[in-house]
């Protein structure tokens, strides 16, 4: 039988952030309101997303482990774009462009639990028109299922003015567990045959570039692929449900599924003493996994429309779903 519970987790500086944990059999995991965060997830046992062990540690997140990522997930070039003939500048912070939605993003506020029922919990946000320079007042909902499994992730959000919205969360797998080392050996595979080429700042240029078969879309070790910090243009259809990406380990595989055109991987080659729930993390801990529309998606008007608009609200689904192998 699902069940849940909800309790407090500590505080941060804008209030207390509260815990939910959901169970079913053999899947359990736990969400956090700061961030929309998701804290933990436990296959039969095994914690096998990386997460921090206080509240104090997601408001600061230097590398927003497990935070819900938004307004704009990834980059904005030249912290700017524009859209209806309007020019908006928002807040540079890496080097001269906007990452995750500026400085102050959805992944560092105090989220509102809306709804909470024995297997999910729905989470709301209230984004005002000027936040971090972006137009439009934005209502943002994320809601995360659990069935036998699986975790599945809704997300929506509905706005008084045009503005662009890419959300995703920014969780990092370890199918051997969260507290075993480097996912140098462990295996990914990505279901893509082209990756967005990019600039020096991480920003495309336009161009796609091809993926070799053996790197990836066969499958490899994560050592072999690594440093990854790049958006994979996924086949299929966008707006269809489709599979993404595997990432896998001797006896359990987490197979990444969404309807979004593209996946953002990153390897995190530079984390270093990163406070985890079983001690630090360091390099290559994890892989985040991030399902998100292209970064730069409102200045080049060949990807993907990021923009929403009043009547026409954003809505996409991710499903993380765990397979014991052998």
């Amino acid at each position: 039988m699902p069940t849940a519970t909800r309790t407090d987790f500590g505080n941060v500086a804008d209030g207390t952030v509260e815990r939910v944990r959901l169970e079913t059999d053999g899947l359990a995991a736990e969400f956090l309101t700061i961030g929309a965060a998701v804290h933990r997830v436990i296959v039969d046992g095994r914690d096998v997303a990386l997460g921090h062990p206080d509240a104090a540690g997601y408001a600061p997140s230097a590398f927003c482990v497990g935070l819900t990522i938004g307004r704009f997930a990834n980059r904005i070039g030249g912290a700017r774009f524009s859209v209806d003939g309007t020019t908006y500048v928002l807040p540079a912070n890496e080097g001269v462009n906007t990452l995750h939605g500026g400085p102050n993003g959805f992944a560092h506020r105090l989220w509102t639990i809306a709804e909470l029922t024995d297997s999910s919990v729905t989470f709301t946000l209230e984004s005002a028109d000027g936040d971090q320079g972006f137009p439009g007042l934005v209502l943002v909902t994320v809601r995360y299922g659990l069935a036998p499994d699986e975790v599945r992730i809704d997300y929506s959000a509905d706005t008084t003015g045009p503005t662009p919205v890419s959300l995703t969360n920014h969780i990092y797998f370890n199918p051997a567990g969260e507290a075993s080392g480097p996912a140098d050996d462990l295996v990914l595979t990505v279901h893509a045959a082209e990756r967005l080429e990019v600039d020096e700042g991480l920003i495309p240029t336009g161009r796609r570039l091809p993926v070799h078969p053996h790197d990836l879309q066969d499958g490899c070790r994560v050592a072999e692929a690594a440093p990854l910090d790049t958006c994979f243009v996924i086949n299929g259809e966008p707006g269809t449900l489709r599979p993404h990406a595997t990432l896998a380990c001797a006896d359990l595989a987490i197979d990444v599924l969404s309807d979004q055109p593209g996946l953002q991987v990153y390897t995190a080659d530079v984390m270093d003493r990163v406070p985890g729930l079983s001690g630090v993390y360091g390099p290559r801990a994890g892989v985040a996994l991030e399902t998100q529309n292209f970064p730069d998606a409102p200045n080049q008007p060949d990807f993907p429309d990021p923009f929403v608009r009043p009547g026409r609200p954003y809505s996409s689904t991710t499903i993380w779903r765990f397979r014991t192998l052998g």
